[in-house]
């Protein structure tokens, strides 16, 4: 088996970023089309397919206004992606020479697609389950705090903190509609951990999920099932200061 055959669907998922936001040099992506030719004509029409939809996703927000998150929060979201930017895909892969420039185009989306703000809480829970809590505690609680930030698109999101809780109850405002293949999908980043989903958004009214400090709550466009793992751009985000 060749180490083409070997690459595995979320490899070439990784590829299509670097690829998409032009962070190659003329012989890594030379390296990445040669590739692609041996994977065959299924997997480099999903590869094309997925480095189309990250360009007109970016192209589409070069329109509007640009603001550019917190420092902590694009550290956050890089710290999250470090892991899987910087395994390489084998030990000669292109994907193991060029991670700093990998991260550095995925922060660049970042910035290019994030509106941002901080809200600060400390939080000091006892357990991780927040299953008992209803967004009704959350905004009942004596301490309880919110903040809002926009959705780059349009719409915004707006977050309510308990300390005593350790929970956050989450709603969405006037958040444009999507193809009916794609879906909004809300994120935890915990410090120095990998994103966890929260939820795909379908219509809920609220969304209570566990929050540590420093925790980042983030929103991205996914596949209307969901994702595993968040696609960049990032369309807004929280942090839990």
């Amino acid at each position: 088996m060749s180490d083409t055959d070997r690459r595995t669907p979320w490899s070439w998922f990784d590829e299509a970023y670097p690829y998409a936001l032009d962070a190659l040099d003329a012989r890594e992506r030379h390296e990445i089309d040669e590739r692609l030719a041996a994977a065959g004509t299924v997997v480099a029409a999903d590869f094309h397919a997925n480095v189309r939809r990250i360009q007109e996703t970016l192209a589409a927000l070069t329109a509007m206004d640009v603001v550019t998150p917190p420092a902590r929060l694009e550290a956050a979201i890089l710290q999250a992606l470090d892991p899987r930017g910087a395994q390489p895909l084998r030990t000669n892969s292109v994907a193991g020479r060029r991670p700093a420039r990998w991260l550095a185009a995925a922060a660049a989306a970042v910035v290019l697609a994030g509106a941002a703000v901080g809200i600060t809480v400390a939080v000091d829970r006892a357990n991780d389950g927040p299953d008992a809590v209803t967004a009704q505690q959350v905004l009942e609680q004596p301490d309880s705090r919110s903040g809002s930030a926009a959705v780059t698109g349009g719409g915004e999101m707006v977050v309510h903190l308990s300390k005593e809780l350790g929970a956050a109850a989450v709603e969405f405002h006037d958040l444009p509609a999507l193809p009916a293949d794609r879906a909004y999908q809300l994120w935890r980043v915990p410090p120095g951990g990998q994103p966890e989903s929260v939820a795909v958004l379908a219509g809920q009214p609220m969304i209570v999920t566990p929050v540590r400090s420093a925790d980042v709550l983030a929103v991205t466009v996914e596949p209307s099932g969901g994702s595993s793992a968040p696609t960049l751009p990032v369309l807004t985000g929280m942090t839990v200061d």
